[in-house]
């Protein structure tokens, strides 16, 4: 069993960077990159690079056998994708640049052999499992509620990009729109938009400029546990 705190700290994208950094050569194999909002790139297997954000939010995009997309977004830190073993790469997967962003382009053959130096316990690896465990976990939670609880769902989970303003209150991250938010909880534009005005005539959300608002999240987290009908329904 290992400490979360120790495999967060490890993983962390400035404790990364150093520990690439002390061969003489990281300016030859990695570099630092920008990409413009709304930005798509579609995977490529045939490219020997790994990729961690900096700064900036990205949607990643997974194409199932059954064409069944499934979705989530990452952050500052995150691996685009970290394969276990050289045939675990996604045959269907793109990814959508949510605002500016600015990333580390990696070349794999000098990260893999950076990391068997400095990381013999494989803590970075633990940790990229157990990041994926959590987000299979929540996906697979979320497709079980009803839609109406998806899209509270998906409200709540994006308070965890947005920014704290007070005990109750949190501003939304600037890329979230309707769209985004129906995409994430799988449900209709359409849908989302009676949610979301439901909660607004509750005072819970302002949504009509942005950022968007959280004015009480407590609340927001509440109604996850009831069944409260929706009043455009």
């Amino acid at each position: 069993m290992y400490l979360k705190e120790t495999l967060d700290q490890f993983a962390s994208i400035d404790n990364i960077l150093k520990l690439l950094k002390k061969n003489p050569s990281f300016n030859k194999h990695c570099r630092q990159e920008r990409l413009p909002e709304k930005m798509i790139m579609a995977a490529d297997k045939t490219k020997n690079d790994v990729y961690i954000i900096e700064e900036g939010f990205i949607k990643l995009i997974f194409a199932g056998d059954s064409n069944r997309n499934f979705s989530y977004i990452v952050s500052k830190g995150a691996f685009l994708h970290l394969p276990i073993y050289s045939e675990d790469i996604p045959q269907h997967t793109a990814m959508l640049s949510l605002t500016d962003v600015v990333w580390w382009k990696i070349d794999f053959h000098y990260f893999k052999t950076m990391m068997a130096l400095e990381d013999p316990k494989n803590y970075l690896m633990l940790h990229q499992l157990a990041e994926t465990r959590k987000r299979l976990y929540l996906i697979a939670f979320q497709e079980q509620l009803p839609p109406r609880k998806r899209v509270y769902y998906a409200l709540n989970m994006m308070i965890d990009f947005g920014l704290e303003v007070s005990e109750k209150a949190v501003e939304l991250p600037p890329f979230l729109t309707y769209q985004v938010l129906a995409d994430y909880a799988n449900t209709s534009k359409s849908y989302s938009s009676k949610v979301l005005g439901d909660l607004r005539k509750q005072g819970i959300l302002e949504s009509q400029k942005k950022p968007w608002r959280i004015n009480d999240v407590q609340k927001l987290q509440h109604l996850m546990e009831t069944n409260i009908p929706l009043v455009n329904k």
